[in-house]
């Protein structure tokens, strides 16, 4: 068997299995019952059918490339619910698929590819519903079509795509550096101008109808997401769950929009200040290591970032989990055996954040608090191990 035949065995196995895998997970596209935020983008889409326009007429927390999803999976058979969980589970086979190829074109080992294969393909049954009552597996699937475009240099589909996926959800935006790196090895200034402004052009015309229709509509949404304070599941938050357990300091929760737990308090704000500049510097030294040593693929700079992103910043949702599956598999079976215990942890602490009785209230479980920094700390140890592939790699090559 060719290595491009094993591939794409590995690639359709891999998405049987994703499939299987979701009709037997928690909140699955045979589920009846729905916890996420699929009734908010069902609202969405029956006010966009209506005629209203996101932003301009109604409020929307989500980027603009996010509207069209809402909007198409209200076309297909059947309950809103059920389409979209199917929508999702064709997202994340469909990523699989990808990152498949992405390792088939940077000459990965069989063994890393069977590993990568088997390691999304079970995520739906150790995630559970982050999996089909979000709409994360959408940018996810985005930003891995355009590692693939990368990986086959197909400079100008690949920056369209990254501009579509930060438009969908803003975090795609940290892998626009090692791509620039890449581009800059590949064809200098000039190829590097070009592909800019294949992102920028992309990017102004994913956002333009709704910037011209309601202007003030979409700064706000954006300011929403940007204004967070520290979310209780964040690894900074979870340290001050320990000092409360510990009586060394009193934890007060709040609700906040868009629809989170935060830790309130002037040391909770100076902690979100400084998760943020920590959460930066993490991307940078990613970015660094990656200029310098240049021997391994683009991928592993990629899932070091996106890593390092969720690891360390002042917000961590269950589906941020999403944005790893596509990527941190091709780091070998090390990385995918964190990712698949981060995964179960995030479930598990998903499960009861919703059984707590008054979880938005200033108590906060007991259990729960261990679950959360139990999984915040392995984040670190995955940011940590996805450095030191990058560290051990030789001096530079081509990406």
């Amino acid at each position: 068997m060719t290595e491009r035949r094993y591939a794409t065995v590995a690639a359709l196995a891999g998405a049987a299995l994703f499939v299987v895998c979701s009709l037997f997970a928690q909140g699955g596209p045979l589920a009846h019952g729905s916890y996420g935020d699929v009734y908010e983008y069902h609202r969405y889409e029956q006010h966009m059918r209506a005629g209203l326009w996101p932003y301009r007429d109604f409020f929307d927390e989500y980027p603009p490339f996010a509207q069209p999803l809402f909007y198409l999976v209200g076309l297909l058979p059947g309950s809103y619910a059920h389409a979209w969980r199917w929508s999702m589970v064709v997202l994340g086979a469909g990523s699989l698929v990808l990152l498949m190829a992405t390792l088939a074109s940077i000459g990965a080992s069989r063994r890393r590819i069977a590993i990568a294969a088997a390691t999304v393909g079970v995520t739906p049954l150790l995630l559970g519903q982050s999996v089909f009552d979000e709409f994360d597996f959408w940018p996810a699937f985005l930003a891995a079509a355009a590692l693939l475009a990368f990986v086959r240099r197909r400079e100008a589909v690949a920056y369209v795509l990254l501009a579509l996926a930060v438009s969908a959800k803003t975090y795609p935006l940290v892998f626009l550096p090692p791509a620039l790196m890449a581009t800059w090895e590949r064809g200098g200034r000039d190829l590097v101008k070009r592909g800019l402004a294949w992102f920028v052009g992309a990017l102004v015309l994913a956002h333009l109808p709704f910037a011209i229709a309601g202007p003030g509509g979409l700064r706000f949404s954006y300011w929403v997401q940007l204004k967070r304070g520290l979310e209780v599941e964040s690894l900074a938050a979870g340290a001050l769950l320990v000092l409360d357990r510990l009586g060394l300091y009193h934890v007060h929760l709040r609700s906040a929009p868009p629809g989170q737990t935060e830790v309130a308090g002037g040391l909770a704000q100076g902690l979100a200040a400084v998760t943020t500049l920590v959460s930066l510097a993490a991307l940078v030294l990613v970015w660094v290591l990656y200029w310098r040593r240049r021997s391994q693929p683009m991928v592993l700079a990629w899932a070091a970032s996106v890593v390092a992103f969720v690891a360390f910043a002042k917000s961590f949702s269950p589906q941020y989990v999403d944005w790893l599956v596509p990527l941190v598999p091709a780091a070998g079976a090390l990385a995918s055996g964190l990712l698949l215990v981060i995964a179960r942890l995030t479930y598990s602490e998903l499960q009861r954040f919703l059984h707590t009785p008054g979880f938005r209230t200033p108590h906060y479980n007991h259990v729960l608090t261990w679950w959360v920094v139990s999984r915040d700390l392995l984040m670190v140890v995955l940011y940590v191990v996805l450095v030191r592939l990058l560290r051990r790699s030789p001096a530079r090559s081509s990406p």
